[in-house]
């Protein structure tokens, strides 16, 4: 039986696959303690059960699953990690860990990081695009995102202090504040307590998509969109192409000078008015009053360009470019089309698989 377990909660596009992806392929080594991680790469699955309808019927087993994994362990330490616990009612949760996981009361520690508001809000930007979710302007996506209150941050996060008292962590999502200045490494310190412990394998440190990247593949998803009729199937295909192929792109190297999504400046002011008094509240009851969100919300006017951005197709590529796209587009569309479940499956790196659909 593990020691002690730690959930790791995210945020979204807090560097959460690269700390799976150590976690995943065991590249770490401490010799004061090891880590039972079950999980083919994260736990997206099991964190589903408590908020997507269509996911419940399978939190039992998911959960039992879980607890035989962590009770026939002898490391010291199991870690769940899933960067959807963003989107589940703590109470949820601390229901779930009090039904299936009782032998370990008190043994639960949770840890979650918080990425600031402005650059949240691109990257959301930039992750809804690539997945072909949202083709509107930026400004829209900071409209929505306000509406929808996903960037308010500190009632969220009081939210999992109240169901978790001393339990929970939040720790900021700043390089400046991480150890060693990457979210990897500060999530092992907070794991294994602050033992000494290296990573065997790189911290990914993938670029981030240009506008012309974004640009391309809002364009690739409107078409594939358009020629395969819409509907949940090719939607769930379309986010899982977007969300590959962005990884691979991301992965490559950067061309050079090419321009990265911002915030313009008038729109960058907006967000400062709209999460300021968030901001202060979070840094008081998070940072011990340190202003590190005060501080990276109020520099995004800085780093803002002056005028908006243009993510349509049209105006980063040739007609030729923009030829070959369409015709990418239309065979995507085709092997969608034939075979979407293994459509899913194939895009995803070997390491992610799991069995071959209509293989068991």
């Amino acid at each position: 039986m593990v020691r002690e377990i730690v959930f790791h909660l995210g945020d979204c596009k807090t560097g959460t696959t690269s700390v799976q992806s150590v976690l995943a392929a065991g590249a770490w080594h401490s010799a004061a303690a090891q880590i039972c991680y079950p999980a083919r790469f994260n736990h997206i699955p099991l964190a589903k059960t408590l908020s997507v309808d269509s996911e419940k019927p399978f939190r039992d087993k998911r959960f039992q699953a879980l607890r035989k994994d962590f009770d026939s362990s002898d490391a010291d330490i199991g870690v769940v990690s899933a960067e959807h616990f963003e989107f589940v009612d703590p109470k949820a949760l601390k229901a779930a860990i009090e039904e299936h996981l009782p032998n370990y009361a008190g043994r639960i520690r949770l840890v979650a990081y918080v990425r600031p508001h402005a650059d949240r809000l691109v990257s959301t930007f930039a992750e809804r695009s690539k997945k072909g979710l949202f083709q509107k302007p930026l400004a829209a996506m900071h409209k929505k995102l306000a509406e929808d209150g996903l960037l308010f941050y500190t009632p969220r996060f009081q939210a999992w202090r109240a169901s978790f008292g001393e339990a929970f962590t939040l720790r900021p999502f700043l390089r400046d504040a991480l150890y060693r200045g990457d979210v990897v490494q500060d999530f092992f310190r907070f794991a294994l307590s602050g033992a000494d412990f290296t990573l065997t394998q790189p911290s990914q440190q993938n670029e981030s998509l240009s506008v012309a990247d974004v640009a391309m593949m809002r364009r690739l998803h409107n078409r594939i969109r358009h020629l395969g009729g819409g509907g949940k199937p090719l939607r769930q295909a379309q986010q899982a192409l977007g969300w590959y192929l962005s990884d691979i792109l991301a992965a490559l190297p950067a061309v050079e000078g090419a321009e990265k999504p911002r915030l313009h400046r008038s729109l960058a002011h907006q967000v400062v008015e709209t999460y300021k008094a968030d901001a202060a509240l979070l840094d008081e009851q998070f940072f011990d009053g340190q202003p590190l969100m005060q501080q990276a919300l109020a520099a995004a006017p800085e780093k803002a360009v002056e005028a908006p951005q243009s993510f349509r197709a049209v105006d980063h590529f040739s007609a030729a470019e923009l030829r070959q796209i369409e015709a990418w587009a239309q065979l995507i569309t085709r092997m969608i089309l034939a075979d979407g479940d293994h459509f899913m499956w194939a895009v995803r790196p070997e390491a992610q698989r799991g069995p071959k659909p209509g293989r068991g």
